[in-house]
Parts: structure tokens; sequence; C-alpha cells
């Protein structure tokens, strides 16, 4: 099996060295490190690292001449060292970074080529480069800095794919003021050796613009493009001198060079992206449109991405950003907004900010269901008499949030309001009494055919001991499992914090028993929307968090007070569950679990929007999930529960609007099915 050693050249690293040489133990098999000076104990410390872990090489020291030089230094050093078949070619200020499933000895089973190109950058700006090479004579860099490895003639390159080996390049070896500034002194240096060198001219124009020098940027990168050559390094002098125009407020040169650089190479869309979002910001939406479309058009076609220093946030996500603004204003090609948004959401490399925008913008092209809502005539004007039977002080109390589950196999459903003393103002603030109080009414209805009944009704008695400035049992959600009703609720207790009680419903005593207390480790101080399910093998689940997707065993403990939640299962799960929490439980549909959940935007106020997800019954993984929507575009509504009618393929769903009004709707399967 071919050996790898750890080649580089360092200086005046000892902050961040030991972070590089952890990152490729599980690859190196040596080392040989040129030390160009070092004042601090970067020496010592690679020393001690490899010695405590038994690993051979050596450090050699030679003055810093460039950078060309140095690395060539370095590179002959491993020449005829043992366990060093292949050279790691890494600077101090990166990371390699390893997949769990990586492995090293198939890896270097699997070497044969003299050179190898790993991605180095980070997962949104990222280019290829020579990071791996055989130990054989003939190797040299090329180059007083930025710097290239010239092979021997006829050598065969390969390039190893981001998901086995990446080269987190961190940056933080350093001052860079001080590097952008030495750079410019070498590659002037350099050109006053080799004039007109292509690779020379376009690193200077870098270092000018990263050592913000504006103008001498933009005249060499001029001179860059006069040069020709490299396709890749011409555009990109194009796209730069743009960024450079905008830096010194120059936005009319900024965009000429933008388009003359799509005019030259059109198969790049950063500098397209660049005109979107400038003249998004300045509200020229029509432009920003028009530019997007075109953007759009180059990215459906584009399948190469190995391009020289290339945004890949720009093509993945932040191009659909800027639609999901503009498209507001603009869409005569017809974009799916939700679709468009949903993708943002869903991708896990977006910044959060853009996804709190998203959430908030959301609300102008979220679906309202309430549109698809099957006719319920009879059954909305039963649902609207709930609590009349009940002594409920109206004038105080609003009827909110139900939930809603079938008494076992029996016809018969299972209802239950909520009514609470607090209201919600125009603000979307809570306006509380003293005593935040919820009552809860429990509502048996037979349904014959078409025929429904309310056949009883109670307020439901409960443990009292706990009530405090929260009164009563808060979000209850019903649940039918192994012949009786259980439930779950929030329960504010006396010490400010807030756990999810759980217990049965007495249908018959009109009582809960065996409330108990639900646990969990590193329990936090508020703690709601725990959902239950049926598991395939007829277990009782409850869900804690949905990313990742957390399920466990609900286990009483000998107290008779609490009962523990023992985490079973931990499942992976899109970005955007971060933000969603258990409305409904769950429930069965032949071999899949169905739930709500919602997420809330906070915006000027609290939005709400809702989700369906769908989980297999015995592995529990994801199978799908909906965009996100309203029930009839309120800002906040709430849902505790639904049933499946099997023989009409509908679903009944119970939900509040603004927490003052009890609502239902039936939808059928098919408009469900169209969500997702």
């Amino acid at each position: 099996m071919p050996k790898i050693c750890l080649n580089m050249i360092v200086k005046n690293e000892s902050k961040i060295i030991e972070r590089l040489l952890s990152s490729v133990l599980p690859l190196i098999d040596s080392y040989c490190i040129c030390d160009t000076g070092s004042t601090d104990n970067t020496v010592q410390l690679i020393n001690d690292f490899f010695r405590n872990r038994d690993i051979s090489g050596k450090i050699v020291v030679e003055p810093f001449k460039d950078f060309g030089y140095n690395r060539t230094f370095a590179l002959q050093q491993c020449i005829g060292m043992p366990d060093a078949d292949y050279l790691l070619l890494l600077d101090a200020d990166m990371i390699l970074e390893i997949p769990e499933d990586f492995s090293p000895a198939q890896f270097k089973e699997n070497l044969k080529y003299e050179v190898y190109h790993l991605f180095q950058g980070s997962r949104s700006f990222f280019y290829k480069n020579v990071r791996l090479i055989k130990n054989i004579a003939g190797m040299s860099y090329w180059g007083v800095t930025h710097e290239y490895l010239k092979p021997p003639e006829n050598a065969v390159y390969f390039t190893v794919p981001m998901n086995q080996l990446f080269i987190n390049d961190v940056g933080d070896g350093g001052s860079k003021t001080e590097k952008f500034i030495r750079d410019i002194r070498l590659l002037k240096k350099g050109l006053e050796e080799n004039p007109d060198n292509d690779r020379y001219t376009f690193y200077l124009g870098n270092s000018y613009k990263d050592a913000e020098q504006y103008e001498d940027a933009i005249e060499t990168y001029k001179k860059r493009i006069k040069i020709g050559g490299w396709q890749e390094e011409v555009w990109h002098s194009y796209y730069s001198i743009g960024k450079c125009y905008k830096e010194i407020g120059n936005m009319k040169k900024a965009v000429q060079y933008w388009l003359d650089g799509y005019a030259y190479y059109p198969h790049r869309i950063e500098n397209l992206y660049e005109i979107i979002h400038y003249y998004r910001i300045i509200g020229h939406n029509t432009l920003a449109y028009t530019y997007f479309c075109l953007a759009n058009y180059e990215r459906e076609r584009k399948r190469d991405y190995d391009n020289l220093f290339l945004q890949k946030d720009i093509y993945d996500y932040k191009l659909d950003y800027e639609l999901s603004i503009i498209g507001f204003y603009c869409n005569w090609e017809n974009f799916d907004m939700k679709k468009v948004c949903m993708r943002l959401l869903e991708n896990p490399r977006v910044d959060e900010y853009i996804t709190k925008n998203v959430m908030t913008n959301y609300k102008y092209y979220t679906p309202s269901i309430i549109q698809h809502k099957e006719p319920f005539t009879v059954v909305e004007k039963l649902f609207k008499t709930v609590g009349n039977l009940c002594a409920i002080d109206k004038e105080n109390f609003v009827s909110s949030t139900p939930s809603i589950c079938w008494n076992g196999n029996t016809c018969q459903l299972l209802l239950n309001t909520r009514f609470v003393n607090y209201k919600i103002n125009e603000k979307g603030e809570y306006i509380n009494q003293e005593k935040i109080q919820t009552i809860n009414v429990i509502s048996l209805v037979r349904i014959m055919g078409s025929e429904w009944e309310i056949t009883n009704e109670y307020i439901l008695s409960y443990n009292e001991q706990y009530d405090d400035v929260y009164v009563g049992l808060e979000d209850v959600r019903l649940f039918s499992y192994d012949e009786a009703i259980y439930y779950t609720a929030n329960r504010g207790l006396p010490n400010g914090n807030m756990v999810v009680e759980h217990g049965e419903i007495d249908i018959y005593e009109k009582k809960t028993v065996n409330p108990r207390l639900m646990k969990i480790e590193n329990q936090q101080k508020i703690e709601k929307n725990w959902v239950l399910f049926t598991a395939k093998d007829e277990s009782l689940k409850m869900i804690y968090h949905w990313y990742p997707l957390t399920i466990g065993d609900v286990k009483p403990n000998k107290n008779g007070v609490s009962s523990e939640l023992v985490i079973t299962n931990t499942i992976e799960t899109p970005a955007f569950f971060k933000h969603l929490r258990g409305s409904t439980h769950g429930i069965t549909i032949g071999d899949e679990i169905w739930f709500i959940c919602h997420l809330v935007s906070y915006d000027e106020r609290r939005y709400y929007y809702h989700c369906f997800v769908v989980l297999d019954s015995e592995t529990f993984q994801v199978k799908k999930y909906s965009s996100l929507f309203t029930f009839q575009k309120q800002p906040v509504e709430y849902t505790l529960g639904m049933v499946y009618i099997h023989d009409y393929k509908e679903l009944v769903i119970g939900y509040s609007v603004l927490d003052k009004e009890t609502k239902y709707m039936a939808i059928s399967m098919k408009h469900v099915e169209d969500l997702f």
C-alpha cells in the first residue's frame, strides 16, 4: 500500500499548526516540513505532536527566498524518505476535511497517478489545486508567489471528488495586509524578470485588489485582459475590474465590465449576479429580473463547475434569493415562487439572514388551503355549538385551537376545544390577564353516515396542583392508542418553567388520569410541542425535536409524578426542519405517519406557516414533506389535531385563527398531495 507524507513550508504558525496536523492524522504516514525562519515555537510543536503519535519524519530549515524556491526545496527533501510514496501538500492555515465513511486504506490502495487535484476553499467558494503528488524526481514549483507545480512530462492528473477529501482553506495564518504587500513586491520583481507573464500579471491584480489599491488593480487587470490566454483568468479580470469599480463607487463602469465579461465568456454568472443584486437594491426590479432570466438560462445549461475561484453559492442559492424578492414585482416567466423559497429553506448552506428574509417574504407566496376545502356545512355548524352545553363565560373566554382524534375503532370522534382568557392585539402581541387561564371542553361526536351529533360534552377536570400564573392545561393534544385516550399538554409551573404533561383521559369520569410531567436529559426551561405517534410495531413513540428528528420512548418514573423520555432514534432531516415544531400528533395512513408541523417567522409580527411531514412507520425516515402553507392566510393560525376519514379520503383538521376563532376544515388527500 502506498504511504503518504505531509510536505509543507511553515513560519511562525504556532497558533494554528496543531489544527492542521490533527486534521491530516488519519491519512498521513510520515512528514517532511521545511521551516523558513520561525521565531516562535512552531518547530517544537510539530516535533512534539508527531513524537507523541509515533509518526516518523523530519523538519528541515531553509531561509525564505520565494515560494517557488522554498516549496521546491521542501519537495526535494522527501526524495528517498521511507513511508513517503506520495506527498500531501498543504499550508498551516488549512484543515483537511475527511468524511466519516472515508477509508484511508482504500484511498491509498487506489493511488496510481502522478498528480492529484483536491478542491480547496469553502463550500461556497472553491477551486481545485494540486495537493497530492507522487514522490519522484522532476517535481518542482514555478513562481515567486501563487506558484504552481511543474511535474515531469507526461504526468497523469486525477481529480479527487469533493465528497472524498476537501481542503477548508481557513486563511487565518499571519497578517493578511503584510501578505498582500509581500506578494506585490514578489510579483513586481517576477515581472521584471518575466515581463508580460500572464500568471504574475493576474495575481498582481488580485494582490492590488486585496490590498484595496483599486486603481492599480484595475490597470493591472486591463493589462491581463490584453495579454490574453487562459479564459478563466481573462474572465476573472473582467469580473474583478467590475468589483473594483464597485468599491470606488463607479457603478456605471462596474456594470459595463461585468457585461463585457459576460460577452467574453457567458458560462459564468457571478458577474450577472452582481448586476442583478445592484439593480434589486436600487429598486430597478424589471432590470434585475431581466438579468436574472439571462443568468438562470446560463445556470440551467451549466454542467461543469470546474472553474477558477468559483463562487458556488451564487449558483446554489444566492441567485434564487434575488428572485425570491424581485419575483414579487416581476415574474413574466411564471417561476413557481413557492418552490423557489422552499429550495432556499432546504439548502443547508444558506446563511441564516437569508433564511429569515425568505420566511418573512414567504407570506406573499404561501398557498392557502382553505380554497380547496370540501363541503362541510352541517359539521361546521355542529362544531360551532361546542361549549354551549357547558357553563363557559364567553364574555371573558374565547374558543381557540381544537384537538381531534378517533375514539379507538368506534364511529366516534373526540374533540377538545380550548377556551382562553387572553387576546392578541393588532400588532400580534398577547394581552394577558393576571392569570393566563385555559378551560378545556371535551365533546363526543357520534358519526352515523352523513349524520354527526354531539352526544356528550363537559369541562375536563385535571390535577390543579401546578396552577399559578398559568391556570389549566394549555395546548391539549388528543391521541388514541391501545383502546385509551392519551393526551399531551403544555404545563406552566409556579417556578416559571414550562413542561409537557402526558397522561390519559377517562372520558366517562371526565378527567385526566395518571398525569405525569415529562423529563428529558438536558431539559430546557421551556419545553413544549412534543408529539406522539404509533410505530408499525404498535409501540408508542414521542418526538422531541425535528432537527435532527429525535424520537424516544416514554418511561414512567417510580415517583408517580414524572416520566422520562428515553431517546431511541436520531435521524438527519433537511436544513429548514431546525425551525419546525410539532403541531399535531401523528396519524397512521397505510404504512405512513402523517403530522402537521409549524414554524414561525418573526417580522413586524409573528406569522405562522404549516407543513405536512410524513414518516415511514417502521424506519421513521422522512419520506416526504410539503411546501409551507397557511389555512386561510391569517398571521396567527394554529392546529393541534387532525383525523383521516378513510371512506372519503379526506383529512379533517381543527385549527384556530388569531387564538380567538375555532375552525374546522375537510380537505381531500388529492389537494394535500398537491402541496408536495
